[in-house]
Order: C-alpha cells, then sequence, then structure tokens
C-alpha cells in the first residue's frame, strides 16, 4: 500500500465482523504488558473485544504500508495519550489516529502527525442545552438551540466530533477548551472554523471534512498542514474480517 503526502486514507471495522476468540488467537501475543493489562481490566467481552479489534486494526494495518510484522510495531504515548510510532527506521514518516463509538471502529493513516479522526454514535440522546452550554462556544451554542427540536440531536454530533477531530490532531486532548475554537457551517456543504482570541491558532492551516458513514454514526476528520501542501484526496477501505479488506466508495457531507 502506497500513501502520498496529500492523501489521507480511512480504514473502518466493524465489531460484529469480528469473533473474539479468533482475535485473541490471532493478535493476543501482539499485545504489551500495558495492553494486556488494560485488556484484562475490561469486565466485558464486547468491551475486551473492541480493545484488541482497536490493536489488531492498528497493527495490520499499519503493516499493509511497510515491511513490518504486525506484532512489532512499538508505539509511544505523548503526555495526552496520543500514540505514534517509534523504533521503525522506515516508517518515521507514517502517522495515524484512532476512534471507536458503538460498533464501529475507524483508523486515519497519513503522512503528518497532525491528524484526528473521530466517530460517534449519534442516535443517543443528549441533555443537549446543558452540554453544549457547558463545553461549546456561545455562537455554536446560539446556533444549535435556534433549529428546531428534530434538527438539535444531529447538530449536536457534528460540533461534538468536528471538535474532538481537532483537538485529537493537535495532540492536546481536553487541555484545550472546546469554546476556544467555533465552528459554523456557512451552506449545506461547508465548515468554516474560527478562533477565540485565547487559541493561537491560523485558520489556514486547518483542513475539516464530515463524511457518511453507515448507520446512526457521525464521523469527522480533520488535519493541519501548510497551506500550500493541502489534502487532495481521501480514500476508505473497510476490513471484513481477519486479513481480507475491500476498498469503499467515499462520500463527504461537508468540508472547510
Amino acid at each position: 500500500m502506497r500513501i502520498l503526502p496529500t492523501e489521507i486514507h480511512l480504514w473502518t471495522a466493524n465489531d460484529k465482523d469480528f469473533d473474539h476468540q479468533e482475535l485473541r488467537d490471532c493478535c493476543g501475543t501482539w499485545l504489551t504488558e500495558a495492553e494486556q493489562a488494560r485488556y484484562q481490566r475490561y469486565y466485558f467481552d464486547r468491551h475486551k473485544k473492541q480493545f484488541l479489534l482497536g490493536c489488531y486494526l492498528i497493527r495490520s494495518v499499519l503493516s499493509e504500508y511497510d515491511v513490518v510484522d504486525p506484532q512489532q510495531w512499538k508505539f509511544q504515548k505523548n503526555e495526552y495519550g496520543k500514540p505514534r510510532i517509534v523504533d521503525s527506521q522506515n516508517s518515521k514518516s507514517l502517522f495515524f489516529n484512532l476512534s471507536h463509538s458503538g460498533e464501529k471502529q475507524v483508523l486515519a493513516v497519513c503522512l503528518s502527525d497532525s491528524v484526528g479522526v473521530d466517530i460517534e454514535q449519534s442516535d443517543k440522546r443528549r441533555r443537549i442545552a446543558k452540554i453544549a452550554n457547558r463545553f461549546f462556544a456561545s455562537e455554536e451554542v446560539i446556533d444549535l438551540l435556534s433549529l428546531i427540536d428534530s434538527e438539535q440531536l444531529s447538530r449536536f454530533y457534528d460540533l461534538w466530533t468536528l471538535k474532538e477531530a481537532y483537538i485529537k490532531a493537535c495532540g492536546l486532548g481536553l487541555a484545550i477548551p472546546l469554546q476556544h475554537f467555533i465552528y459554523s457551517f456557512p451552506n449545506e456543504t461547508g465548515i468554516a472554523l474560527s478562533f477565540a482570541d485565547e487559541r493561537d491558532d491560523d485558520v489556514r492551516n486547518w483542513q475539516m471534512w464530515q463524511i457518511a458513514c453507515s448507520g446512526n454514526y457521525k464521523l469527522a476528520l480533520a488535519i493541519k498542514r501548510e497551506p500550500e501542501n493541502k489534502i487532495i484526496s481521501l480514500s476508505a477501505w473497510n476490513l471484513n474480517g481477519l486479513e481480507n479488506y475491500s476498498a469503499q466508495n467515499l462520500r463527504l457531507l461537508r468540508r472547510s
């Protein structure tokens, strides 16, 4: 698998397409001691399976891009929990970000460290006004609550996934107050980003996408790039089972 600096590749997997025992037999030995301990801490089998699938997805997909066996990949997290590849001479420029929600997982792979992806199951009811007033910028809250009730939940998850994608791309997590960057939707296919005075960032360096996802899910992607090195191509694949994947049509809903 070849990837260019102007590309982002998205890889998806659905829990129902994998058997827990087969995952354990295949990649249980790939886990580090810390990952083994985390796996054992999960009480429910569905959470253990989800964790194993994430580990399998990352390692098996990365091995499509380099001559490294899946069990040989080593990762290191920054102080905010964002992982990156270490100890690989061939893959110093290869970066990834993983998100999961419900039964779906999505992995973004590219040649830029500042990439973030977020998927959220979007049919869960939320106390929209309470959460928005606590976490969203005032401009976002006004726009959100001005919508009719039947449209508010969808817009809430639009904003939430875009915000998660941004903070994951920055690699700082919730150390960045969510009120310090503001999204709006100038038209049906556009995303506009602006920053509060407290946030030292430049919108010209950012690209954002909302991508169609089957089922009741919202999917957002963000990357920070110099204006002259914009991403021009997104591609997608789906893992249908162990060592079996297929190309997927990718439909953009909105973009910056």
